[in-house]
């Protein structure tokens, strides 16, 4: 009798205990569920107010761009890290002080600008102090940035929308190259730790941000990878850090644990959910897919029946050469965002990789 009863107290305890998991479990995902909304409901509110400002030209931060409005929302300042270029802008034709302007983003740090951002809500006391002018320009110093770069004043829009007085001021092609340096280091390190071509990283992060370190887009993702913190971000943290919950916002900004996120998943990505696909060149342009859609999109394109099943479309990518695993992904992936993203991170990794070949020559000749 006594045997019996440890028996059923020991089921009795093992079904409690599975109870609790699946209870703690559902409370992360529900407690995410309304991180999500909250932060959804943020950016709708912010954005439905500053465009009752600006209208058809309202515009919010996003993974490539960071805007900063003044408190009236009159006038604007964009860091649009993608194409080189700061615009100074203010409705109904109120005077702009380029250097005004300037100096106000040498005095304020990313931290600041973080802590202060009216979309995000956990991300304080960052001690990022490096300035918004330098992150897209290189320098802190005003008046070498208006002695050195395009200025074009402009009016756009019109009387029977909204009249806005705009300023462009144009920076060096190469930009997005020198903003990377910074970032080098942990993407070595992290290139070490996770086997990921130290080029693929880099080129990742600029394709999603050009090098942004406010990045943040209403998925939601963060930070210079655009990591998603229940996908991603989750999976990172199950399968690399042991922690069956999402990453928040504080950790994604923070760049070296960014890279560190973003550089984990690609080894995921590469090690265990397309460890089968023999080539290495078609896994690396099923890795770079993936990153962007998923793994089981991916495997749509190759599957017989464009099932999100991985078993039997490996079976097909491992048929083809990566030539035609390329062009195949090229035209077939599901969204036209994924076909271009797969074009940019290619054109970058060749870049980053000849980049690291013509710096080994000149070290190797000195």
């Amino acid at each position: 009798m006594k045997k019996i009863y440890l028996i059923l107290l020991m089921f009795a305890t093992v079904s409690v205990q599975a109870q609790s998991y699946a209870e703690w479990k559902q409370s992360r995902q529900e407690g995410y569920k309304v991180y999500a909304q909250n932060y959804l409901a943020r950016y709708a509110g912010y954005q439905e107010k500053v465009t009752k400002q600006w209208g058809d030209y309202a515009r919010m931060s996003s993974a490539h761009d960071y805007v900063l409005y003044k408190e009236d929302l009159h006038q604007r300042v964009v860091l649009d890290y993608e194409h080189n270029q700061i615009l100074i802008e203010s409705l109904n034709g109120k005077d702009l002080d380029v250097k005004q302007a300037l100096t106000e983003l040498a005095e304020t740090s990313v931290g600041g600008a973080l802590s202060n951002d009216p979309v995000l809500s956990n991300v304080k006391g960052q001690k990022q102090a490096e300035s918004l002018l330098h992150t897209i320009t290189g320098t802190d110093d005003v008046a070498e940035v208006m002695s050195k770069v395009d200025v074009a004043q402009a009016d756009i829009g019109d009387a029977t929308s909204k009249r806005i007085q705009q300023v462009k001021i144009s920076l060096p092609t190469q930009m997005v190259r020198d903003r990377a340096a910074p970032f080098v280091p942990t993407a070595t390190k992290m290139s070490e730790e996770f086997s990921v071509d130290r080029s693929l990283i880099l080129a990742v992060a600029q394709t999603e941000s050009s090098f942004n370190p406010l990045a943040q887009s209403p998925i939601p993702a963060f930070g210079l990878m655009q990591i998603v913190p229940n996908s991603a971000g989750k999976d990172v943290n199950v399968k690399i850090n042991n922690k069956n919950q999402s990453p928040d916002e504080e950790t994604l900004f923070q760049p070296d644990e960014n890279i560190r996120f973003g550089a984990a998943y690609l080894h995921i990505l590469d090690s265990r959910y397309l460890k089968d696909i023999k080539n290495e060149k078609s896994r690396l342009y099923c890795t770079i897919a993936a990153y962007n859609t998923g793994a089981g999109n991916v495997a749509s394109v190759f599957h017989p029946d464009n099932k999100r099943s991985l078993s039997l479309a490996v079976e097909e990518i491992n048929k083809l050469s990566p030539e035609q695993v390329y062009q195949k992904l090229e035209r077939e992936l599901p969204y036209q965002e994924t076909r271009t993203y797969l074009k940019k991170v290619t054109t970058a990794l060749g870049q980053y990789q000849q980049l690291e070949v013509a710096n080994k020559a000149q070290a190797s000749a000195l």
